[in-house]
């Protein structure tokens, strides 16, 4: 059941956005065309870091997974599934809200406001960083009881590991929620080499160099503290790339 309801909402996605498509509202029509590889690849550059930041979590598992299982045994590998399951309801709030801004964001863009962008830029900024804190606040009080919905047969040592861990990881979502909406904003307005440097960043490198480290220097405590450390890390890169693109939006208009 659940494999097929990981497989089914994709289809779910795609026919809800068909019905704007195949509405009177829409401007786009589809129409047959010959396949054109350089609009093909232009496409895909914008999506690359969509792409990186969908593979990066399976990626994170495996790695937290094998560290974890070296450190706490099946038990701390219950855990995480706790804690991951749980950030990935976090991260569908901010990928939200970067998907609901990279319309807007594009559109202005096209049409040469800049005041406007970096008028959603801000906004954007500042909804993820109140979100973020009203998310981290939720967990921190009622840790427990999240955890206790994974922990059926009340096992004293996956609720010790889940409550612990929880706390401690989801603090990284108040640098990860600045990451996704930065991200999106900077495949909207076309500077997809810094949007795919980010993702790479959150993604790959620093997570899993952070994990590693972290794990043997501080063990499970290091393992909950990596993703913090990482996305405070890509937020870095992150803030410098939207200078940057800002910088070049401006001269461009």
């Amino acid at each position: 059941g659940a494999a097929l309801a990981t497989a089914i909402s994709p289809v779910v996605g795609i026919m809800i956005c068909c019905i704007h498509f195949f509405s009177k509202k829409s401007t786009i029509r589809f129409q047959w065309a010959v396949p054109s590889i350089k609009k093909l690849v232009e496409s895909c550059q914008l999506g690359v870091s969509a792409f990186v930041g969908e593979i990066s979590s399976g990626v994170t598992t495996i790695v937290f997974n094998m560290l974890i299982l070296g450190l706490a045994g099946n038990v701390g590998v219950a855990a995480y599934g706790v804690v991951a399951n749980t950030s990935l309801v976090a991260v569908s709030v901010f990928n939200g809200v970067s998907q609901g801004s990279q319309p807007l964001i594009s559109d202005y863009y096209g049409k040469g406001e800049s005041k406007s962008v970096k008028k959603l830029l801000s906004f954007g900024v500042m909804t993820s960083g109140i979100l973020a804190v009203m998310i981290i606040l939720v967990v921190y009080l009622f840790a427990e009881q999240i955890v206790a919905i994974f922990n059926s047969e009340q096992d004293v040592a996956l609720a010790s590991y889940g409550i612990t861990g929880i706390r401690l990881y989801f603090l990284g979502f108040f640098f990860a929620g600045i990451n996704i909406v930065g991200t999106g904003f900077l495949s909207a307005v076309e500077s997809a080499k810094m949007a795919f440097v980010a993702s790479v960043m959150r993604g790959f490198v620093a997570i899993i160099l952070c994990a590693v480290v972290m794990a043997k220097l501080f063990g499970m405590t290091g393992v909950w503290l990596a993703f913090p450390a990482a996305e405070l890390i890509t937020m870095l890169v992150t803030c410098v790339a939207l200078g940057q693109a800002v910088k070049g939006m401006q001269n461009k208009i």
